[in-house]
């Protein structure tokens, strides 16, 4: 019997609570296909959040038993307020909220432990008590998960990578809407048969740095003759860099772990600055020909980001700036003019 399903938007959930709840987390991370330009929102809220509130309001989300709404940019902050605002015309009802940190510091740590520690009352009010164990046992699916993910991607550093870009996202989809211990197997059924494998054709290499899932983009640069190679988004090494350190304290660890993790232009301070310079290692270790930076209209964090990403990181490999919405995807004429621009300079 399938478990109850909670619905998820940012990569700072610790997904680990929902699970030891025994429930599946289900990543909201796409276009719903339900924008919805609203009273509720107003027009300078990026498409994703549109598009989240939208598939709420028009009944897409109906088959969870609750979502977290983590406060990771003012546009989730508005989701909240207005799901809230709506919650009497909207399914799921159940809502639970996340107040994260910017900065990775001692008391930011102990600070979000404190929220976590929180969210997990209000889950057990809801669903009963989460033992110590079913916590661990949570906390070791996740990594488990993270590892493969990161096996995964070191085939992707071979020359001629055994998988694409458009795979990997298809599976990570996939495996956001499974319980994590059958996508663990479905991963390791994969890793098998990579071995020996190879990709077929020397294309320019690309690095993706954006926020969620971004409509066509990465079969976009695919299909213009690349291959996305390495992926720093929310449904990319955001998602899956970093395993929880065991520890006594397993909720101290959980907090240490989602502050640490590969951060989000959200984050502010050294932490930003660290996974702004460690773009340079992925550059080299991923022999990346080329830079994509897709912001979503909108989204201050991303727009803020921009120009820090391109006067600081200095990665010696061309980076194209492309900017769109949920629904109407981006400009795929401009992936197509980089990818050419990328495979002459190869």
């Amino acid at each position: 019997m399938d478990r109850p399903k909670i619905g998820w938007f940012c990569t700072y959930t610790p997904l680990e609570i929902i699970d030891a709840a025994g429930l599946t987390p289900y990543g909201i991370r796409e276009d719903s296909g339900k924008a919805h330009e609203d009273v509720y929102l107003g027009d300078s809220v990026c498409s994703y959040v549109h598009s989240c509130l939208g598939g709420a309001l028009s009944g897409a989300y109906d088959f969870l038993d609750g979502v977290v709404i983590a406060h990771s940019c003012e546009c989730m902050r508005r989701l909240y307020d207005a799901w809230m605002f709506k919650q009497e015309e909207i399914k799921p009802k159940r809502v639970f909220f996340l107040d994260v940190p910017r900065v990775k510091s001692e008391p930011a740590m102990h600070f979000f432990a404190k929220q976590i520690e929180r969210f997990k009352e209000e889950m057990e009010a809801c669903y009963g008590e989460i033992s110590r164990t079913s916590l661990i046992n949570a906390i070791n699916t996740s990594n488990r998960t993270r590892e493969l993910i990161a096996r995964l991607n070191e085939t992707r550093k071979k020359d001629y990578p055994p998988i694409t870009g458009t795979e990997v996202a298809q599976l990570i989809k996939k495996g956001m809407a499974a319980p994590g211990d059958r996508f663990n197997q479905e991963l390791e059924e994969l890793l098998a048969g990579l071995n020996g494998r190879s990709g077929d054709m020397d294309r320019p290499r690309v690095l993706v740095y954006a926020g969620p899932a971004y409509g066509r983009l990465i079969e976009s640069v695919e299909e213009a003759g690349g291959i996305v190679v390495c992926e720093h988004m929310c449904n990319g090494l955001r998602q899956f860099g970093k395993t929880v350190e065991r520890d006594d304290d397993p909720i101290l660890e959980l907090s240490r772990r989602y502050l640490e993790k590969p951060p989000c232009p959200r984050m502010i301070g050294e932490h930003s600055m660290e996974g702004l310079f460690d773009l340079k290692r992925l550059v080299d270790e991923f022999k990346v020909d080329g830079i994509i930076y897709c912001s979503v209209k909108f989204c201050s964090n991303m727009q803020a980001g921009w120009p820090l990403f391109k006067e600081e990181l200095q990665a010696g490999v061309p980076i194209k700036f492309l900017e769109g919405d949920m629904e109407a995807g981006i400009n795929e004429r401009e992936v197509q003019s980089f990818i050419k621009k990328l495979a002459r300079r190869r």
